[in-house]
């Protein structure tokens, strides 16, 4: 973690097939707003204020214990962006697992919280 101006930060580490996996399901608004707020982050670091913890065993089945979330925009944005931590990085860093939207209005559509699950759990 890294001190630049604006409190505690976090370096990401951005899986580049997976952003674009999300983005090619992303409408145009939420690829608008998705992916320079990943760049961003991705550049300058995540704040520790911006972070939110997930909830570990949430009502829709999702398992995202030891993950955190990011609102995009800031504070409270309609999308989100889900990240665990990089186990394997000498300094503590975060990985993106997943960007979409947060709590779709589709009932088909899969939540960003979906997505990051489906990812952290594969290996299951």
């Amino acid at each position: 973690m890294a001190d630049a101006g604006g409190g505690l930060r976090f370096r990401l580490r951005v899986d580049e097939e997976a952003l674009a996996q999300d983005l090619a399901h992303a409408g145009e608004a939420a690829r608008a707003a998705i992916e320079p707020a990943v760049r961003e982050l991705e550049g300058g670091g995540v704040t520790v204020d911006s972070l939110r913890p997930c909830d570990p065993e949430a009502r829709d089945g999702t398992q995202l214990s030891d993950c955190v979330k990011h609102y995009i925009p800031q504070p409270d944005g309609q999308w989100g962006a889900v990240f665990t931590i990089d186990r394997e990085a000498l300094k503590p860093a975060l990985v993106l697992l997943a960007v979409g939207e947060r709590h779709p209005s589709k009932s088909w559509r899969p939540s960003v919280y979906e997505i990051a699950h489906r990812r952290l759990h594969r290996d299951d």
